[in-house]
């Protein structure tokens, strides 16, 4: 399959630079409707709001059979804080040392072109699948997917009806012959809890009423909590001790829950960035990420808050949330008020979702990959942070992570790189990514 007209696409993307907010990712769904047209696909562009929009093209199936769609993979990308630290130019989309540089190149644009990619082949083919080929490119996914997946569901309905989907990010290498699928997701609940204090003066603290000293104190107990205390689930590492085919004692090292404290302080000298993984998918997690109080250095502050980010499992809702929150903060929790954060705040709420383990989809998508790397297996994986895939799991449909990584790239790889410094993508993957994708609308939508 060609690799130069991906990589050439995918270049042009980085360098429409859809940085969002604002997104205005108009501008590469227009670049890529009109290379879609150059290869003979027609596609509707759905305007969601000023310069942004959602473009959708199809193969019809031939039968009543069942929809998958390619997508929804997301043109907008996160700022760039600090670009003199890159080693290029963030929005240049150079490409050396047999990788494309460039803020977006792995989240997600390297999806996006050998999606795109996957689907010309099949239609230059002239495919014709039992179900409905669907590909939809969204704006808006890094702000909430209000002008993107959620636009598209709400709006056009009809149009992006699908029984699966795949999409951002999976296929990662996490050991010989092992690539994960992401079946789910951790939910975002983020709250900010308030303390009030008595203001004074700041030369007299003794006895004071101190609401910053209250909200230093619930983020000690906060962070304590949730490395110790917090409620483990057992059910993900279940599923990543299977998949990786580990021994008894590995197994119950890693899924019991008496020994899982022991296990992590021990991972966490050798591979710190999976210690972060495993704990990850073991609970609920909270960290406290912005700290704000006081009006004056010599001024007892009256008023203090922290916003906290909590990543929910499936299953963990709000009453959930808020109950874990008072349990960590003890006493403190009279005095606090907590609320949840809203849009106009930088924050938003939703909750942990999955699809099915196993099925004749999951099983195609382990075939599609073992096309490109014989006797691989496919292990699940919950994914930390939130996508589009949730929309359209409140519906009813079977989303999954996937893709397919060159198996020289460690897992540390994409949470490295992604939103960070020198973000980018191998040509390997980009390679092995498109051919993932081709391969897994033959086997599971060819007679």
């Amino acid at each position: 399959m060609e690799t130069e007209g991906t990589i050439s696409l995918l270049v042009q993307l980085i360098q429409n630079k859809c940085v969002n907010p604002p997104g205005n990712e108009m501008t590469s769904i227009k670049t890529i409707q009109k290379y879609l047209q150059e290869h003979d696909i027609e596609s509707q562009v759905f305007e969601s709001a000023p310069n942004r929009g959602n473009l959708i093209a199809s193969i019809p199936g031939t039968e009543n059979g069942p929809k998958l769609m390619f997508g929804p993979s997301h043109v907008d990308v996160v700022p760039v804080e600090n670009p003199d630290d890159w080693e290029v130019e963030p929005f240049s989309g150079v490409v050396k040392d047999e990788y494309v540089w460039g803020r977006g190149a792995l989240d997600m644009l390297y999806i996006v072109v050998t999606q795109i990619q996957a689907f010309i082949k099949l239609h230059q083919e002239n495919f014709k699948p039992r179900g409905d080929l669907i590909l939809l490119i969204v704006a808006d996914e890094e702000a909430g997917g209000i002008y993107g997946a959620e636009w598209m569901l709400k709006n056009q309905p009809e149009l992006v009806q699908t029984d699966y989907l795949v999409t951002e990010a999976g296929g990662l290498f996490l050991a010989p012959g092992k690539f994960v699928v992401m079946i789910g997701e951790k939910g975002g609940a983020w709250k900010r809890i308030s303390f009030k204090g008595t203001p004074g003066h700041g030369s007299m603290p003794y006895g004071s009423d101190n609401a910053a000293a209250k909200a230093a104190q619930a983020i000690t107990q906060i962070t304590r909590y949730c490395d110790s205390k917090m409620p483990i689930t057992t059910e993900y590492l279940g599923y990543l001790a299977q998949g990786m085919g580990l021994g008894f004692v590995q197994r119950l090292m890693l899924t019991n829950r008496r020994f899982l404290s022991f296990s992590l302080k021990n991972l966490k000298k050798r591979d710190p960035q999976m210690a972060r993984v495993i704990h990850g998918l073991s609970r609920m997690t909270m960290s406290p990420n912005i700290v704000h109080g006081g009006t004056k250095v010599n001024v007892i502050p009256a008023k203090a808050y922290i916003d906290v980010d909590i990543r929910t499992l499936p299953k963990q809702d709000d009453e959930y949330v808020v109950d874990q929150l008072k349990k960590a903060l003890g006493p403190l929790a009279e005095e606090a008020t907590i609320k949840s954060l809203t849009a106009e705040e930088g924050g938003f709420t939703s909750y942990g979702n999955a699809s099915d383990v196993s099925s004749e989809f999951v099983d195609a998508m382990e075939k599609a990959v073992q096309k490109e790397v014989p006797g691989s297996k496919l292990v699940p994986f919950i994914m930390p942070a939130v996508s589009d895939c949730r929309f359209f799991r409140e519906s009813g449909v079977q989303a999954y992570g996937f893709s397919l990584f060159d198996p020289e790239t460690p897992m540390s790889h994409l949470s490295e790189l992604a939103h960070g410094t020198d973000e980018r993508v191998s040509i390997k993957t980009i390679d092995l990514s498109q051919k993932a994708y081709y391969n897994l609308a033959r086997i599971f939508l060819g007679k």
